[in-house]
C-alpha cells in the first residue's frame, strides 16, 4: 500500500487536490510525518508542478487544478510568484545583448547596483518571513481546524479555552472517517511541534486535541507540562481543569479528588484573569458539582453579571435555577455523611466547601452542630471509633478556622 502512496501519479494527484478517497489522504498524511524521503520526494514533486505551471507547460485541465490550489496554500502561491519573478527578469536578461558577461560578472554587477540589491533583500526577506510565519502560525491553523470540527456539538460539558458555543450532545456519535483523517494529522502535526519546538504553546495545543477528543488522561501530562514552562496561562489553568472535571466523571474512588483538583485549576485561572469567561463558566459548575450550593450560587451569578446576553449565559441561567429548586433537597444526613467521606479521603477541598456551605447557617445542617451531636449520641451508646472520629473531626475544623479566620467558636 505504502509503495503505491508514494508513486509519482499519486503524489501529483495530491498536491493537485484531486485525491478523495480518506484512506489514501490518510495514508499519505501518515507518511508525510514519518518519512522523510517521502517528503522530500512530495517537495520535489511540488517543485516541477509550479515550473510546469509557470512555464505554462501543464495540460489546460492540470493547470486550472493547480491554480484553484493557490487560494489555500499562501505557501504556494509565494512559490509561484517567486519563479514568476524569476523567470521574468531571466527572460528580460535574455533580450539584452548577447555577448553577456560570465555568470560570476553578472552576479557581481547585480549585487553594484542598488535597485536590485534592494529588491533581492526585501525577496530574501519575504521568503524568511514566508517560513517563520507557517512554522509558527501553523499551530494556530491546526488549532482553528480543530475548533471547526466542533461547532455544531461540543465535546465537553465545560468550556475548553477559545472553542466557541454549541449544544452538548449527550448522543454524538464517534467521528467520519474525515473527520479521523482530520484529528489524526492535527495531533501527528503537534506531536512534531512538541519535539521540534517544545513549550508551553505547544504542549498547551497538543492538550487541547486530546481534551476535545475526551482522552483527558491522556491530555494532562501534556497540560502539566506546559505549566512547568508558563504557570501564569490563566487559558491554560482552565484546561488543565476540564480535564480533571471531565475525568471525574468517570472516576470512582478518585471522583471528588479530581473535582476538587479542577476547581483549584479554575480558581487560579480566575485569579489571573478575573475576565476569562471559560474559567469563570467551569468554576461555577465545579463548586455547584461539589455541591457548594452558596458559592455556586454567587459564582454563577458572577458569571451573569460578565456575560448577560450569550448562549452561554442562558446554560448558567439553567443551572442556577437548579440550584434554587435544589438547594433544600439533600438532607441534613447526607450532607454530614458527604463531609465525613471527604474527610476521612483526605479530600481537604471538598470537606472544608461543605463546611463553609454549612457553617455560617447555625442550624441543623451545619456540619460541627452535626458532628457534635453524632458525638454525643455515639459517646451515650458506646461507641469509642465513632466518637473519637467526631471529635478528631472538630478538632480538625478547630484548627482551621483558626489558623484562617481567627476563629475560635468551632475550637474543642
Amino acid at each position: 500500500m505504502s509503495e503505491s502512496l508514494k508513486s509519482e501519479r499519486t503524489i501529483r494527484e495530491y498536491l493537485l487536490g484531486r485525491v478523495s478517497d480518506e484512506e489514501t489522504l490518510s495514508g499519505i498524511e501518515e507518511l508525510l510525518f514519518a518519512d522523510d524521503e517521502f517528503c522530500e520526494q512530495v517537495s520535489l514533486t511540488e517543485d516541477s508542478l509550479i515550473n510546469d505551471y509557470v512555464l505554462g507547460s501543464l495540460d489546460d485541465v492540470d493547470a486550472t487544478t493547480f491554480h484553484s490550489t493557490l487560494s489555500a496554500n499562501p505557501e504556494r502561491l509565494f512559490k509561484v510568484q517567486l519563479t514568476q519573478s524569476l523567470r521574468e527578469k531571466a527572460l528580460a536578461r535574455a533580450k539584452q545583448s548577447s555577448d553577456r558577461p560570465s555568470f560570476f560578472a553578472a552576479l557581481t554587477a547585480f549585487f553594484h547596483q542598488p535597485k536590485y540589491v534592494g529588491v533581492f533583500a526585501i525577496v530574501l526577506l519575504a521568503a524568511i518571513l514566508t517560513v517563520v510565519y507557517f512554522s509558527k502560525g501553523r499551530r494556530s491553523d491546526e488549532l482553528a481546524e480543530l475548533r471547526s470540527l466542533y461547532k455544531q456539538s461540543r465535546p465537553t460539558e465545560t468550556r475548553i479555552s477559545e472553542f466557541d458555543y454549541a449544544p452538548l450532545s449527550q448522543l454524538r456519535g464517534e467521528p467520519t472517517g474525515g473527520e479521523q483523517s482530520r484529528l489524526r494529522r492535527i495531533e501527528l502535526s503537534l506531536i512534531e511541534s512538541t519535539e521540534k519546538n517544545p513549550s508551553a504553546k505547544t504542549y498547551h495545543a497538543l492538550g487541547i486535541v486530546y481534551l476535545a477528543q475526551q482522552q483527558y488522561s491522556k491530555a494532562i501530562p501534556y497540560l502539566e507540562t506546559a505549566r512547568t514552562y508558563d504557570d501564569k496561562s490563566a487559558r491554560l489553568h482552565n484546561d488543565l481543569g476540564v480535564a480533571h472535571f471531565e475525568l471525574a466523571k468517570t472516576a470512582k474512588e478518585k471522583k471528588f479528588e479530581e473535582l476538587s483538583r479542577s476547581l483549584e485549576e479554575f480558581t487560579r485561572a480566575v485569579e489571573l484573569d478575573g475576565n476569562l469567561l471559560e474559567a469563570l463558566f467551569n468554576k461555577s459548575l465545579a463548586l455547584q458539582e461539589l455541591r457548594s450550593s452558596q458559592k455556586a450560587r454567587e459564582s454563577w451569578q458572577l458569571y451573569l453579571q460578565k456575560d448577560p446576553s450569550s448562549a452561554w449565559a442562558n446554560e448558567a441561567r439553567k443551572n442556577l435555577a437548579n440550584i434554587e429548586s435544589g438547594q433544600t433537597s439533600k438532607t441534613y444526613e447526607q450532607t454530614l455523611e458527604e463531609f465525613l467521606s471527604a474527610y476521612r479521603s483526605q479530600d481537604e477541598t471538598h470537606a472544608l466547601l461543605i463546611h463553609d456551605e454549612t457553617k455560617g447557617l447555625f442550624r441543623g445542617s451545619a456540619i460541627a452542630l452535626q458532628l457534635s451531636r453524632k458525638y454525643l449520641i455515639a459517646r451515650q451508646r458506646g461507641d469509642e471509633i465513632t466518637s473519637r472520629e467526631c471529635l478528631d473531626a472538630l478538632n480538625y475544623l478547630g484548627r482551621y478556622e483558626s489558623e484562617h479566620h481567627s476563629e475560635f467558636f468551632f475550637l474543642s
